[in-house]
């Protein structure tokens, strides 16, 4: 056999592995190079394992020449969220508020790319949403993002927040908020309210209201967005859907941090 095997295991397959960790624990994309001196290793003999990594998707090059993580990272990442013991034993608690409230709902975890949306219940009514199960969700202008961002620590968001906003500057698209101060205001809104909202931004006719659920240590566990039309889900704080919803998420605080 061509590999070299270890001990119970086999030594290429867990170079293999730490190739990927690499990409895993870089925010960004990486060039050949960079990734080499990243892991000690010469640019020739990474370059085989990426070649394997690309050809099995769990690794993808860019235009740019640079590699980022594939489809199939992805997929592996979102598998494992999805399987994660808060999120499951929530989920009883979940479904109900989607039976009170008639809302199409949105799970959320953090990742280092921001909120990856791991699960997604469908409303009865019809509501048109194109962030499915493994969308990453803008900071900026969704519920979802403004509620990480406000309830976050401000070094982890605002880089990511500041690339959204060269990127909108870039395409020459008008976003709110339009800049750092103008977030902080929002954030205090957002804390305040313990709620995110957006109304319409990112799909015309359609509200959005984001709840943060936080562990023992007082960092966000996960998050649920509910979405419906302006009318069946108002911007309204008083309104008994959006109680429910806030309800739901003092109650799942208190499950898992007391739990």
């Amino acid at each position: 056999m061509s590999e070299e095997k270890t001990q119970g295991g086999v030594q290429s397959l867990e170079v293999g592995l730490t190739v990927l960790d690499a990409l895993i624990a870089h925010r960004t994309p990486m060039m050949l190079k960079e990734l080499a001196e990243n892991l000690s290793m010469h640019p020739a003999k990474v370059h085989r394992y990426v070649v394997s990594l690309v050809r099995m998707s769990y690794a993808k090059q860019l235009d740019d020449g640079r590699y980022a993580l594939g489809e199939q990272a992805w997929r592996l990442g979102l598998s494992c969220i999805q399987r994660t013991d808060t999120i499951q034993a929530a989920q009883p608690m979940i479904y109900d508020l989607h039976r009170k409230i008639d809302c199409g709902l949105q799970i959320s975890k953090w990742t280092s790319q921001g909120p990856l949306i791991v699960q997604w219940i469908e409303p009865n009514q019809q509501v048109s949403v194109i962030t499915r199960v493994g969308s990453i969700m803008p900071l900026l202008n969704s519920a979802t993002g403004r509620a990480y961002a406000a309830f976050m620590a401000e070094d982890i968001v605002r880089p990511l927040m500041e690339r959204e906003w060269q990127q909108k500057q870039a395409l020459n698209q008008q976003v709110y908020p339009t800049n750092w101060e103008e977030f902080l205001a929002l954030k205090q809104s957002i804390i305040g309210q313990g709620a995110a909202t957006v109304s319409g931004d990112m799909l015309v006719g359609v509200n959005a209201i984001c709840v943060p659920i936080f562990n023992a240590h007082g960092e966000i566990e996960f998050c649920i967005a509910a979405l419906a039309s302006d009318l069946h889900l108002p911007i309204d704080f008083k309104n008994e859907r959006v109680k429910a919803l806030k309800e739901t998420a003092a109650d799942l605080t208190r499950y898992i941090t007391q739990g």
